[in-house]
């Protein structure tokens, strides 16, 4: 059985960051994918609730560790992200 810790996916860098994970919320698992755009004090984040099989998908595609990009993290947001319920969103706001 995987530990807790390992169902997360993150990148974060000096130039992306952006990932998946879930938590339980009134007893019921929740899935999520998070973009933030880096700056140099802070960053802008937004956190959008995603499906199951989005977050299956997202751990199958993506390594745990990976070498990214700003055109992988746009690949993402706009796949996971965009268009999807947000959750949270602003500067340094992260689950």
């Amino acid at each position: 059985m995987e530990k807790e810790k390992d169902r997360c996916f993150r990148v974060i860098s000096n130039q992306v960051r952006f990932g998946c994970g879930y938590r339980t919320v009134n007893g019921k698992r929740q899935y999520f994918a998070w973009h933030g755009y880096p700056d140099r004090n802070d960053d802008y984040f937004t956190t959008s609730e995603i499906s199951e099989n989005e977050y299956v998908e997202i751990n199958g595609e993506y390594p745990k560790q990976i070498a990214a990009d700003r055109e992988t993290a746009e690949v993402f947001r706009k796949r996971y992200v965009e268009g999807h319920p947000v959750l949270l969103e602003g500067r340094n706001a992260l689950l």
